[in-house]
This record gives C-alpha cells, sequence and structure tokens, in this order.
C-alpha cells in the first residue's frame, strides 16, 4: 500500500482547531491512515508503506515551494515507512513543517503510484494507492488519462475524502455506473478507483462501505 495525504490550503490552518489537519481528536487524516491501514497492514509482508504530501511545502526536505508529490520521512530515494504506526508518528512529528499550499493536483501522486506498481512488474503483489483529500482535483483531465493507464495494472486506489467539501469529482473518478473516460478517448479496463466520504461512512460506523 501507499499513502498519500493532501496538504493544500484548503484544510485549514494549522493554529485553527477546526482546520483538518489539527492535531485533535477530531484528525480525520489520522483516524483514516489508522482504519484503512489497519486492515491492510496484516496481509503486506514487508509492511514498508511509501509515504507521500502532496499541495504543500516540504520544508522539513528544505523545499522553498510547493510540491505535489513529495516523501513524508524526507527521503525520496526511500520513502518507505514501516507500519502503520510509524506512518502516523511521522505525519504528527512532521506536520508543523509543511506548509499548506496548493492547488490540488493529483496527477504526480498517481504517476509515482503507477511507477512504483510497474517496478513490482512479475511478482505476485497487488498494490493500493490510500489518496486522502479534502477537496476539488484542478488536473482532472491528466488525473483520468493516468487512472484510464494504471487500470491495466495489478491496482486499486481508495480516495478518502476528509472534511465536508464537494466530492462531485471524486465520485466521478469512482465511475460505479460506467468505465471511467479519459479525455483522449479511451476508456478504463476496469473500476479501479473507490471513494469513500469519511464523515458518511463514521455515521454508519464503516469506513469500507
Amino acid at each position: 500500500m501507499c499513502v498519500a495525504i493532501d496538504y493544500t490550503q484548503s484544510n485549514g490552518n494549522l493554529d485553527n482547531p477546526n482546520s483538518l489537519h489539527a492535531m485533535n481528536a477530531n484528525n480525520q487524516y489520522h483516524m483514516a491512515i489508522a482504519s484503512v491501514g489497519g486492515i491492510v497492514e496484516p496481509y503486506d509482508a514487508t509492511k514498508m508503506f511509501p509515504t507521500f504530501g502532496f499541495g504543500g511545502i516540504p520544508r522539513h526536505m528544505g523545499a522553498q515551494g510547493v510540491s505535489h508529490c513529495f516523501s513524508l520521512n524526507g527521503n525520496p530515494g526511500n520513502p518507505n515507512i514501516f507500519g502503520i504506526a510509524n506512518i502516523l508518528q511521522t505525519y504528527q512529528q512532521t506536520l508543523a513543517q509543511i506548509a499548506l499550499s496548493g492547488p490540488t493536483y493529483f496527477g504526480d501522486i498517481i504517476e509515482a503510484f503507477v511507477q512504483y506498481t510497474q517496478q513490482s512488474a512479475g511478482q505476485t503483489k497487488y498494490n493500493v494507492l490510500l489518496l486522502l483529500t479534502d477537496g476539488v482535483i484542478h488536473d482532472m483531465p491528466r488525473t483520468k488519462e493516468l487512472i484510464v493507464a494504471a487500470s491495466a495494472l495489478p491496482c486499486s486506489i481508495i480516495i478518502v475524502g476528509v472534511g465536508n467539501a464537494d466530492f462531485t469529482m471524486m465520485e466521478e473518478l469512482d465511475s460505479d455506473d460506467s468505465l471511467l473516460r479519459a479525455p483522449s478517448g479511451k476508456v478504463a479496463s476496469r473500476d479501479i478507483v473507490q471513494f469513500v466520504q469519511f464523515n458518511e461512512c463514521m455515521k454508519k460506523g464503516n469506513l469500507a462501505e
């Protein structure tokens, strides 16, 4: 499993207790990683999970500008973090060092995930991207093209929507009623995206609806 966390400004400033990244009992990013990760972790023999951020300025890596795909552990050559507990710990430790920015681009994250999946070609391995976000996608055409291309690979994408934004675009990517079509006209070979809205799933007491 790969994990990607949204650090765009729409999450709210960290000094605001209502920020979606505020480190309190209502932090949905923390809860979602723990919930989904707790399900997936026992099925991964290595428990090494590449973990990324996007839409923020990763000052813990010395960056001055926004990045749409950066390693949460600060090591671009090896973004793996051992175990879900360590992902959560790294998330907490680096939060104050990552400036929220934007816009919300999925393309670089999905491209990195596709490369990771291709590198494991030939192995008996199925890859999952857990992508956590709070809002509207600003690179929808590229995102569609990448998802359609990825549909031929042994992988799936779980998008967890946190907060109360308009998630219409996420539901479009889910494409339950018909296979996703890219702007180029190419059609996905199968539906690889599952979108869940965190608030709604918590009301039902089930994240994996």
